[in-house]
């Protein structure tokens, strides 16, 4: 597979010689905007809107354009283009997004934990990682942004953030349709439709997506398909321009899915329950025939409402953005992965949050002093959010303790505050040197109050969600074991100030260098399923600090566009939950929140897009990436027994009850997760006019990704990678771009590969894997 990775990069390295003695031949008086079509999508990362060339920090964008060109489905589909990053669905959860971006990130769904990693839709910071799997229909615009935003990106981000951007009504009356059918039982169909009810002051926008698939996986019980998907997406936006210096935008999303559990199986593992007790081993029957005993239904609904209103007052502008999105789930899942009736939970969710952004912007454009080089942004944040969890095992204890002929329910409750100043000065020294300084200081409060006894359910073995108590049930029994000291709440209240700066010249017009230095930080976390105070957590903060410098430039008149980055970032106390056993509450098991430690993510990425003629373009990107742990002092085993109490050689000790230890251990030799040396890929696209008969168009893309793991223990299981993913597409366009069609394939080689590892403390292994070859037919139309 080192052959692959050589031929891959070989496009890069040439092109990197190309731009050796670019500088010298490049216009440097030629106007900043004669580089065309080279994907000059206006971002606001920067609280500011520019060009993506002129944001000095590491920011990938993609435009509608681009994401019809990759056929992109949601944000999975953006990770190949975008240099270490990696972006696949939650292994348990389809509609949940594990991103991770430069070796860093969260495969997580429970709320109580927060991800390195934000999510942002159109300005709004989404807390809760269930329900992140954002569509791309109907999309302005994502952007992806790497490294820490701990000064202007939502609520703060310990890695980086994820920001989309949903499009607004036209001036005219508009109808936007998509239909796409594929293997698998795939069909989607898309609507938008654009309604200028007083032209020029209030304007609708109205968009349907329906998104279908039967699931790439057999259920060898019965024959059915299983981890396919039924979702349904509203969103309606309403424009209102009363007078020329106030924009009242206003969105409501509904989405409503109901698709089923993803599929995997349970690997291979003598050593787990599911073999010494039930006698069970996954069959070598391929990886997509599977067993369920047991339903796999994932119910969740969404409503969100978002408020973008500006104000401009002249030398000052106003932005408020406001956002409130409320999510219920009811979710079958069989996770032991297998047709043992052994470890199948219900889990009935509720999660609430709300949020409020305030800034102030100058603009002093109309001024001729050196205040016109000035930029500020001051600016407010408030966030209040809560969740409730109940999950229902329908055999714990009775598989433990089989005189009790009871299921068991748990319960854990959360809310959190967050306050936050923050402000931002961009200063143009020169004409062509600017500065840049961000503050922003925090405040945060959580509350966190966990049942791990719950009560036990009658009968054992249910397999319905009736028998399943409702939330305000088992918050009620959660109080009265409180009172008898079976429950525990926690919280904590802190403040951290993080700051941002840099510095950014222009060689040319066409050619910026870039340093900067930026701090993040993701507030620390209480365990959902931990069952004693002292698993629970909550967690020290996890802190970063990136050191950053590069360039980006356009050269030989728009023909080569090269954008090449270097960092350095520094994590501390990074926090991560671990599966272990407890024999000391009903389900046997539980996830204990730690600090594992502290890691440094070095790497290079390089963007390059060469176009040698109008109908023709290359484009390639490459993440190196050294990860590595330089402190990992964690018990990532689970209590053991002995009769005195153990001695730690690199951290605590912590006892548990009935003469049991969890002991720290040195695991700085590990692997981060989900961080391959290196990724890249190279595409090309190609079009063929028609004249009057439109175009054809002709895409074909090669990733490639390095060895690396997908668990924190770096079970061999879990060791993925070291193999190439091809995609492809042949489409026509209309003369009029009224109507198109495309034809794509996704995996094409019907690569199989493991995609997610979960070890589930001495129950069983839970092993997932990506898509298989996929193909489709997609239909647009606009009017």
């Amino acid at each position: 597979m080192k052959a692959h990775n050589q031929i891959l990069l070989s496009g890069v390295a040439a092109i990197a010689m190309m731009a050796s003695a670019a500088p010298a031949m490049a216009q440097a008086d030629a106007p900043a905007d004669t580089a065309t079509d080279t994907n000059d999508i206006i971002v606001t990362a920067r609280f500011k809107n520019e060009s993506l060339q002129d944001v000095p920090q590491a920011i990938s964008a993609f435009g509608e354009e681009t994401l019809a060109k990759i056929a992109a489905r949601d944000i999975t589909d953006l990770a190949p283009s975008t240099p270490n990053v990696s972006i696949q669905p939650v292994a348990t959860f389809s509609n949940s997004a594990a991103i991770f971006i430069r070796g860093l990130g969260a495969q997580g769904i429970e709320s109580t934990e927060e991800s390195p990693v934000g999510i942002s839709i159109d300005g709004v910071y989404v807390t809760r990682p269930v329900a992140t799997m954002l569509d791309t229909f109907d999309l302005d615009r994502i952007e992806v942004l790497r490294g820490p935003q701990g000064t202007s990106f939502g609520k703060n981000s310990l890695a980086g953030g994820i920001a989309a951007y949903t499009k607004n009504p036209g001036r005219d009356w508009g109808v936007q349709a998509e239909v796409t059918v594929g293997n698998y039982g795939r069909m989607d169909a898309r609507a938008a439709v654009d309604m200028p009810i007083i032209r020029d002051v209030l304007a609708a926008r109205l968009v349907l997506n329906k998104e279908t698939y039967d699931g790439f996986f057999t259920n060898r019980l019965n024959g059915k398909k299983i981890g396919g998907q039924d979702r349904l997406t509203l969103r309606g936006t309403v424009v209102f321009t009363p007078t020329d210096n106030l924009d009242i935008n206003l969105k409501a999303f509904l989405v409503r899915d109901r698709s089923s559990a993803p599929g995997g199986d349970s690997a291979p593992d003598r050593s787990k329950l599911l073999w010494q007790v039930f006698g069970f081993e996954e069959p070598n029957d391929g990886a997509f025939t599977i067993g369920r005993d047991f339903p796999t239904n994932h119910d969740t609904d969404q409503l969100g409402f978002i408020s973008n209103i500006g104000l401009d007052l002249g030398a000052v502008q106003v932005k408020s953005i406001t956002g409130y999105i409320e999510t219920d789930d009811f979710n079958d899942s069989d996770y032991d992965q297998s047709e043992v009736f052994f470890f199948p939970t219900f889990r009935v969710q509720s999660h609430r949050q709300f949020s409020q952004e305030l800034r102030l912007q100058s603009d002093f454009s109309d001024r001729d002093d050196a205040l016109s080089r000035l930029n500020l942004v001051f600016g407010g944040y408030y966030l209040k959010q809560s969740f409730e969890l109940a999950q229902a095992f329908p055999t714990l204890p009775i598989l433990l303790a089989p005189t009790v002929k009871f299921g068991s329910e748990d319960f854990v409750t959360q809310s959190n505050t967050a306050k936050a100043l923050f402000g931002q000065a961009i200063y143009g020294i020169t004409d062509r040197l600017n500065i840049t300084f961000g503050v922003r200081q925090s405040w945060e409060s959580k509350d966190y109050f966990r049942d791990p006894v719950g009560t036990l359910l009658s009968p054992a073995f249910f397999t319905t969600r009736a028998t399943v108590k409702s939330l305000a049930e088992m918050e009620a029994i959660a109080n009265t074991n409180l009172a008898t000291g079976k429950a525990f709440k926690l919280g904590y209240d802190r403040d951290r100030m993080s700051f941002k700066g840099g510095i950014d010249y222009r060689l040319t017009d066409d050619v910026m260098v870039y340093a900067g230095y930026s701090q993040g930080y993701k507030g620390g976390g209480f365990g959902a399923r931990s069952a004693t105070p002292s698993t629970a957590g909550p967690t020290e903060d996890n802190t970063s600090e990136l050191f950053e410098a590069g360039f980006k430039g356009d050269f030989f008149d728009g023909l080569l566009r090269l954008n090449l980055t270097g960092f350095v970032t520094k994590f501390k106390q990074l926090e991560f939950g671990v599966f272990f056993p407890n024999p000391n509450v009903a389900s046997g098991q539980e996830t204990a929140q730690l600090n594992i430690g502290s890691a440094t993510s070095k790497g290079l990425e390089l963007e390059a897009t060469l176009k040698p003629t109008q109908n023709f373009r290359l484009m390639a990107n490459v993440g190196y990436l050294d990860a590595k742990y330089t402190d990992f002092c964690a018990d990532i085993d689970g209590p053991s027994a002995s009769p005195t109490v153990p001695v730690s050689t690199c951290g605590d000790v912590t006892t548990l009850p009935n003469g049991t230890y969890l002991v720290d251990v040195d695991h700085t030799n590990l692997k981060l997760v989900r961080a391959p040396k290196w990724q890249t890929q190279v595409s090309a696209d190609y079009s063929v006019p028609l004249g009057s008969a439109g175009s054809l168009s002709f895409r074909a893309a090669a990733l490639y990704r390095s060895t690396f793991y997908s668990s924190v223990a770096n079970e061999l299981g879990g060791r993925t990678g070291d193999f190439v993913l091809v995609d492809g597409s042949i489409g026509w366009e209309s003369a009029d771009a009224r109507f198109r069609a495309m034809l794509w394939g996704k995996n094409l080689t019907n690569k199989t590969y493991v995609s997610a590892y979960t070890p589930t403390a001495q129950f069983f292994n839970q092993r997932f894997y990506g898509a298989p070859r996929t193909f489709g037919l997609t239909l647009g139309a606009s009017f």
